[in-house]
């Protein structure tokens, strides 16, 4: 077996490794993400569970109060039937004594004869007078017997010597065999009682009474006193409190709710209460009786008073528990079947549709676990980008672009230590963690891995050339705490400082690179308040028109800040921090609107006609208002046409040629005139010549700068001019700095001259007054207009 055979084994033996991993990985994740949905799902449940029941025992206990309420209101009937019937018998005893009082009769058989007319046979069993001893003939009113009885012991008829009319408890008949009770009224001879009316009426009058139905038959009611005595037993009650005597006897009560019952029963105030009684719950009120301090004492079975209520609640939580089971089934079903799905779906979550490799997102989940397992290894942080990929695919297509992103997944994924992790963060953007022991460890990673990939690159097409940047971090005990994302920032810090810097390729995150974002942090936090309060400040530098007797025929405005504490920042720390952070373009608007006041009150004192040129920036000829605001401010000023110049840079027409030729066009039917800016600062191409129809064409500093070869330099100048002027393009070059520039520029047919060598940048009050000390002609007769 061959040695390329013998790695290639390895390598599949790797990915199979690396794939098993993950597919275990994806599954505690599964397993942990359907627990966590579970008990959710079953927190829901419970929590709705939970506040139904509450909800159904709020109704419940409201129920039972209605039911206490509805036994109240038949124990206070029978109170009002019980009293309407003992005091209309007492009415009719205390007339017939009123009779006998009148007639001052005292003989017995004048009583009995006086009793026998009487017609109270419907209302008494017996009546008879008793004298002050107790003893009386008691008068059967039915059959006319007498019945000889002696009553001194009573109670009712000891009260009634005292001159209250009373009513006995029940007591066992003599006679028959039923329960009577006796009726006491004292008979009084000028205000001293000479004897006592007694009658004898059947229990059975207030038993009917307190017969009456409660709750359909399962309740019934008693009279007791104020002791908790029974007086008068009901029908109903009579089997179940046979042998009970006293009302603490009923069943089982609390001892507080006891206490309380007592209590109100001697103050004769009505109550409720509950209690057992053969293992269920019993609802009772008492009512006050206005007659011996008796009450009537009402009781039904809870689960008799309650059973509609009880049933409706017991089919609601039926319905609720089915309802939380179905859910949680449906749940469980719909889970199984997103697991049949789930690999799947995580790996296209998780993995780089392009490479193959991972994806941000699951670089940062490996990569936290690794910091928190691997406290023992040297890591670096590392972020790598292409410079200018966007050419590379501009030029030679988007399928060699892909292809190269494709080769450098497949060199980072062979020069991967065991405890290495890389992804694809976006586009040409790639981030991950490399082992090392010494940083140059990694320099001679990131080398090899150049040269690999420009080889491979050669192999593809002779005439790619890619190159790499790459920013490092190396992390210390002490950043272990910092997440894996601010780690990976600070590569991408790193990275930024040599991206657009031509030779050097790598960089290491360092103290200086952290001092220069705290300084931007800084500026950042005073951009805004600086913006409000005008330190920004305009500064315009002359362009001067060297076909026609250097006169100034215009001004570019730049923007300058003098902070009150700081002076003056210079632009170049400023505008690209502008330029990342997005501030740039209320920037530019802010110096847009700035320059139109000015030019306003310069053309309406009749001053003479120049063309001002603003920088655009490419965030600002992104904005979807940008042609409306910068026609609206024009419009405001009343500016007339062709007088605003704004500038974009080569940069803008590369990002997207289509738009910035269709912007042009709008902007120059709105009035302004179009230039490019800062050609030949970067890839510049004859197809900006060739298909926009801009005005202007700006020539870049890097022109002008002293070269090995004048003549070459001098060369392309010339001919980008004469296409320039074919074309109808305006000419100015920027950047020039000497007299022999100067002689050239014109000489080959240059319009204009920005630079040095007439004037640098000054502030706006200045340049006005340079324009007023020139007068009219605007005309620079010597080199001395220079600052």
């Amino acid at each position: 077996m061959s040695v390329y055979q013998v790695e290639y084994n390895y390598k599949i033996e790797r990915k199979t490794e690396d794939k098993s991993e993950d597919a275990d990985y994806m599954k505690k994740k599964n397993k942990l993400l359907f627990f966590r949905t579970s008990v959710i799902a079953v927190s829901v449940c419970i929590c709705f569970f939970v506040c139904s029941q509450v909800y159904v025992f709020f109704v419940m206990s409201q129920n039972q109060k209605n039911s206490i309420g509805y036994l109240s209101e038949l124990a206070r009937q029978n109170r009002i039937a019980i009293e309407s019937l003992v005091k209309g018998d007492i009415q009719t005893l205390e007339g017939i004594a009123a009779c006998l009082n009148d007639k001052d009769i005292r003989n017995p058989e004048q009583i009995m004869k006086i009793l026998k007319e009487v017609k109270a046979g419907d209302s008494f069993l017996r009546m008879g007078l008793a004298d002050t001893d107790g003893q009386v003939d008691m008068l059967d009113m039915k059959g006319g017997a007498y019945i000889r009885s002696d009553l001194s012991r009573e109670e009712f008829f000891q009260d009634a010597l005292k001159g209250e009319d009373n009513m006995s408890v029940s007591m066992k008949d003599s006679v028959s065999d039923g329960y009577v009770n006796y009726y006491g009224v004292p008979v009084k001879e000028e205000g001293r009682v000479v004897g006592v009316l007694c009658a004898v009426s059947s229990s059975e009058l207030i038993r009917n009474i307190i017969d009456t139905p409660v709750f359909t038959g399962s309740g019934y009611s008693n009279i007791i006193d104020s002791k908790g005595n029974f007086i008068i037993r009901s029908g109903q009650s009579a089997a179940i409190l046979e042998n009970t005597v006293n009302i603490r006897e009923i069943g089982q009560i609390n001892d507080e709710v006891l206490v309380r019952i007592m209590d109100d029963l001697t103050a004769g105030s009505r109550g409720s209460f509950t209690y057992m009684l053969g293992g269920k719950k019993q609802l009772a009120v008492y009512e006050p009786i206005d007659l011996n301090g008796w009450y009537v004492l009402s009781t039904v079975s809870r689960s008799s008073a309650m059973k509609d209520y009880d049933k409706t609640i017991i089919g609601t939580t039926i319905i609720i528990v089915a309802a939380c089971l179905i859910f949680l089934t449906l749940l469980y079903k719909q889970k199984r079947m997103m697991n049949k799905n789930r690999d799947n779906l995580l790996e296209l979550a998780y993995k780089d549709p392009l490479t193959g490799c991972r994806n941000f997102n699951r670089f940062l989940l490996d990569a936290g676990e690794l910091m928190k397992n691997s406290s023992d290894v040297r890591y670096a942080a590392w972020y790598l980008d292409l410079k200018k990929f966007k050419y590379i695919n501009d030029i030679y297509g988007y399928d060699a672009g892909d292809e190269i992103l494709k080769r450098i997944s497949r060199l980072l994924e062979e020069s991967s230590l065991n405890q290495d992790l890389f992804c694809r963060v976006s586009a040409d953007n790639f981030a991950g963690m490399r082992t090392y022991n010494k940083r140059q460890d990694l320099v001679r990673w990131f080398s090899k891995l150049r040269d690999e990939l420009n080889r491979s690159a050669r192999i593809m097409s002779s005439r790619i050339q890619v190159e790499l940047c790459m920013g490092f971090y190396c992390i210390e005990e002490q950043d272990r705490t910092m997440t894996v994302n601010d780690m990976v920032n600070r590569a991408i810090m790193a990275l930024k400082t040599v991206k657009y810097m031509n030779g050097k390729q790598y960089m290491f995150f360092t103290n200086e690179i952290r001092e220069q974002i705290l300084k931007e942090s800084e500026l950042e936090a005073m951009e805004q308040e600086s913006l409000d309060k005008g330190e920004f400040c305009l500064y315009l530098q002359p362009k001067v028109d060297i076909q026609n007797n250097s006169r100034i025929t215009g001004a570019e405005v730049l923007a300058r800040w003098k902070h009150p504490e700081r002076g003056m920042i210079s632009p170049g720390d400023f505008i690209p921090l502008f330029e990342k952070n997005g501030f740039i373009v209320r920037l530019d608007r802010y110096m847009f609107e700035e320059v139109c006041k000015w030019l306003k009150g310069y053309l309406e004192a009749g001053r003479p006609s120049m063309s001002i040129a603003v920088n655009v920036s490419r965030l600002g000829l992104l904005q979807e208002d940008f042609i409306r605001y910068y026609s609206n401010i024009k419009e405001k000023y009343e500016i007339p046409d062709r007088i605003l110049e704004l500038e974009f840079t080569e940069s803008l027409v590369l990002d997207n040629d289509v738009l910035f030729q269709e912007t042009v066009k709008r902007l120059q039917d709105k009035g302004f005139i179009c230039s490019m800016d800062d050609f030949g600062a970067g890839y510049s191409s004859l197809n900006i010549l060739k298909n926009l129809t801009i005005d202007v064409l700006k020539l870049d500093i890097l022109f002008f700068k002293e070269c090995r070869d004048i003549h070459r330099e001098r060369v392309v100048i010339t001919h980008i001019i004469a296409m320039a002027k074919d074309l109808g393009i305006k000419t100015i070059a920027e950047g020039v700095e000497t007299q022999d520039q100067v002689e050239f520029l014109k000489e080959v047919g240059c319009d204009i001259v920005q630079g040095y060598i007439f004037s640098k940048p000054m502030p706006l009050d200045e340049f006005d007054e340079k324009l007023l000390s020139l007068g009219e002609s605007l005309l620079i007769k010597k080199v001395g207009f220079r600052q």
